[in-house]
């Protein structure tokens, strides 16, 4: 990702994929199932819309682009969340 302004470094911990979140060890039924009914129905989009590939290739290209800006807003929303709890739990106790 080629950005020319200063990244933030929890946007740098994602990058680096410092804690390997990207890593998919374990994908529950739920999941399986879901990618399932995607395959399926871009399986069934071409096989009748056959002229319209490009346009779904384009729309596939956004829907990713989507989700991995989604991951990264909700990674840091994360990150900060657990930093003021780490924060909050540090403070002495009266």
């Amino acid at each position: 990702m080629e950005d020319t302004k200063k990244r933030s470094l929890i946007d740098e911990l994602y990058d680096y994929d410092l804690f390997h979140l990207t890593e998919t060890e374990e994908v529950d039924e739920a999941y399986k199932s879901a990618m399932d009914r995607i395959v399926n129905a871009e399986a069934e989009l071409l096989k009748n819309f056959p002229d319209c590939k490009d346009v779904l290739s384009e729309y596939q290209s956004a829907d990713i682009d989507l989700h991995n800006l989604s991951n990264r807003n909700e990674f840091r929303k994360g990150f900060r969340v657990g930093t003021q709890l780490v924060l909050e739990m540090i403070k002495p106790i009266k």
